[in-house]
């Protein structure tokens, strides 16, 4: 064998300082395998939360009990609930120019949010509670949250040092309202009012009280809206009204002023007469034209042409032409008795009369009175066209003086629009103050309950248990998350990588768990035993091919003490022996010695007597057991520096010695964490099996001294997890039909 401290010189070093011993080596994560993550499926979290179900199931049995105690020492609780109709209100309450109705608020949503929030609001809450008179049953100053205010409230006090009144605030509103619910129902103007108590009339009283005081603080409310828009439109429109007749004094004071005649409001005086003077001037030129043509007629004709062209007659026979004319169309409606038909008849009587005395003397006076009409048009044409100039030079003049005029004019039309538009919605506000409708209509009045609503007795088991699963299930979750332990054959393959599980040893309930098994007359038929055959037979397996036909030398070591490597060196030295092979148990452990007591053997001389030099002959060491073929030589007497005589040559000559003696040599060496002990039995042996042991061994323990076992260049062979408590170990590792025979088993294979 190679010299330990040639192959340990830059990993680990132990030396002597007096009594102590000081152990040297590299960390662990620089040279420790790392784990290959492996998928954790469903199976996996199922088989870890089975191994926890005590947990789960008394979390969530406590909870589901609870929750059974809770609903049924709770009071009966009883719900009344009214409904109501609630129609948005339109009215015309703007206070600007435009008449566009006003809806408030904006949305019908805002609307029913607003009714949902005056219905809770303490208003209404503190006027149902007077109504009633049941202040006294929502006083909670006995209770303890407000045992627990006032003292906080005290000791601020006098942290402070400050004066604070000594009133009890009263929360009656508030403890009204936490029972109070109000839902309104999508999509409709129905509000439903629900109010929950132990007393059933009182909900009922509560709901319905509430539902009045609601609708006659909805006719409130509006009053006092339309009230206080009503005021405010007094005011504008007395403003309104008084800026118009001062702006209609300064209109007319300066027309007057200025001496501007209007005469229908948008034209003056001097324009209307110059109109009038054009028309007529327009007509006398018509005229003079007229009786100067005449004139000149009169002069080239005689008596009947005379006549004919006097347009004295012209207009006569043309007048009783028309009337006759209109007296036929009007004939077809209406007969010769009707009184219009008798004035047309009378008015053709009267101008045939006229033309005919008109013919007879037009003879005489046409040329007399066509000169004196045609003298008396052309001095009327001059007398107008003298007027028409003079108006021109007054409406020039003018011209100037209306600019200021139209400014005030305007003015006065903006004033009278604004006070009209103001005394309109002044009067429309006076209409809707006349009304007494309510746009709130209770629906249907709530009746006193007969059934209580809470507690819901089934539904509150059923979700105290659905709580308790669950509850249970993430504390199960939580646990398995902080348990650094391991609890499954995967845990440890996880936290070992490529090192090979050799076997898995099921944990036995009682005293024969301390016990070696395998000596208590249990050959055949034991579980424990059927896994060391098992073991054995990996262990033979992983051997290498050039260590064949030499002797197997092994240590056999865990990460802590109580692991079960004593039971399991002791155990495997057995079934090893059980093969016909000479075997030596060797127990190294002289720190704590367990072999000689689970074998029943003394332990006067031994490993330590024989590396101290008191000893010589091994084979006065050697201690025969009960069981054939097996030999042990124990700890020996207690040393102070174990350390120091494991690596000294004289426990390389030991090894040497016994190897050409016996075929298979196992060592119980001391745990690894903590002591340097176990790397040197470790690193001369050359073999080592690692035990660890189910929900004892922790993760990090693990992985930190298989990280000093390969920091010490020892070559693990395998792990065996003991202890195992799975129901599933004895069915999956080491179960049979009953119709084969124990002795045609075989064994399990190393696992990667």
């Amino acid at each position: 064998m190679e010299n330990y401290y040639a192959n340990q010189s830059k990993s680990l070093e132990v030396r002597s300082a007096g009594n102590a011993q000081v152990v040297e080596y590299i960390p662990i994560e620089d040279v420790a395998p790392r784990a290959q993550a492996e998928e954790f499926g469903f199976g996996e979290l199922w088989r870890r939360l089975m191994q926890r179900k005590w947990l789960l199931l008394g979390i969530a049995l406590a909870t589901f009990l609870l929750t059974a105690v809770f609903t049924f020492l709770s009071p009966d609780v009883y719900r009344a609930t009214t409904t109501l109709q609630v129609s948005p209100e339109e009215a015309r309450v703007s206070l600007g120019d435009r008449a566009e109705p006003a809806r408030a608020p904006r949305s019908e949503r805002e609307f029913y949010q607003t009714q949902t929030e005056l219905l809770g609001s303490e208003r209404l809450t503190s006027e149902t509670i007077a109504a009633l008179k049941i202040a006294d049953r929502f006083e909670d100053n006995d209770s303890l949250r407000a045992r627990v205010y006032a003292w906080l409230a005290e000791f601020k006090q006098r942290v402070s040092g400050s004066e604070q009144s000594q009133e009890v605030q009263s929360n009656v509103g508030e403890n009204f309202r936490r029972n109070l619910s109000i839902q309104a129902v999508e999509d409709s103007q129905i509000f439903k009012i629900s109010y929950d108590h132990t007393d059933p009339k009182l909900t009922a009283d509560i709901v319905n009280t509430l539902a009045a005081n609601y609708k006659q603080m909805s006719l409130n409310l509006r009053n006092e809206a339309v009230s206080n828009t009503k005021e405010t439109l007094d005011g504008k429109l007395k403003e309104a009204k008084l800026k118009l007749e001062n702006s209609e004094r300064e209109l007319v004071a300066y027309a007057k002023k200025q001496g501007i005649i209007t005469l229908d409001g948008d034209r003056s005086s001097a324009s209307g007469v110059l109109d009038s003077l054009n028309l007529a001037l327009t007509d006398a030129t018509s005229a003079r034209i007229a009786a100067e043509a005449s004139l000149n007629r009169s002069q080239n004709v005689a008596g009947a042409d005379r006549t004919l062209e006097n347009p004295a007659i012209q207009r006569l026979k043309e007048e009783l032409a028309r009337v006759q004319a209109e007296y036929r169309d009007k004939s077809s409606l209406f007969k010769a008795n009707f009184p219009e038909m008798q004035q047309l008849q009378a008015r053709i009587n009267e101008l045939t009369k006229e033309v005919q005395r008109e013919s007879s003397s037009i003879d005489r006076t046409a040329r007399s009175k066509l000169q004196a009409e045609y003298e008396a048009a052309k001095q009327r044409e001059s007398e107008l066209k003298g007027e028409v100039k003079k108006q021109e030079a007054v409406l020039m003049g003018n011209r100037d003086k209306s600019a200021g005029y139209l400014t005030l004019q305007r003015e006065v039309e903006a004033d009278r629009t604004n006070y009209e538009s103001l005394l309109a919605r002044l009067n429309e506000i006076g209409r809707v103050a006349d009304s007494s409708a309510s746009n709130v209509a209770i629906v249907d009045e709530a009746s006193v309950p007969t059934r209580p609503f809470a507690p819901n007795i089934p539904l509150n088991l059923v979700m105290g248990a659905a709580l308790g699963l669950l509850l249970g299930l993430l504390a199960a979750i939580m646990a398995e998350i902080m348990d650094d332990r391991l609890r499954s054959v995967e845990d440890m393959r996880r936290a070992l990588g490529s090192v090979p599980l050799l076997g898995v040893i099921p944990y036995i309930s009682g005293r024969n768990n301390k016990n070696v098994l395998a000596l208590r007359g249990q050959v055949g038929s034991s579980f424990m035993l059927e896994a060391f055959r098992s073991l054995r037979e990996n262990i033979l397996m992983m051997k290498a091919p050039s260590q064949q036909g030499l002797a197997l030398i092994m240590n056999v070591t865990s990460p802590s003490p109580s692991e079960g490597k004593t039971t399991t060196a002791v155990n495997l030295a057995t079934v090893f022996a059980y093969t016909g092979k000479k075997v030596l148990l060797i127990d190294c452990d002289m720190r704590h010695p367990e072999a000689h007591n689970k074998l029943g053997l003394e332990n006067r001389l031994g490993v330590s007597d024989y590396l101290l030099g008191e000893k010589e002959n091994i084979a006065e060491l050697i201690q025969e057991t009960t069981v054939q073929n097996l030999s042990a030589i124990s700890a020996g007497s207690a040393v102070p520096n174990p350390t120091e005589l494991l690596a000294g040559e004289r426990f390389t000559e030991l090894l040497s010695e016994v190897e050409g003696m016996f075929d298979h040599i196992i060592l119980d060496g001391p745990p690894v964490m903590g002591l340097a002990d176990a790397l040197i039995i470790s690193n001369r042996t050359g073999n080592t099996v690692f035990v660890s042991a189910y929900g004892q061994t922790r993760k990090r323990n693990l992985k930190d001294a298989v990280g000093r076992l390969h920091q010490a260049q020892c070559n693990i062979i395998g792990t065996v997890l003991t202890k195992m408590k799975s129901p599933e170990v004895s069915n999956k590792y080491y179960g049979y039909p009953n119709r084969y025979p124990r002795s045609s088993q075989t064994a399990m294979v190393a696992t990667q």
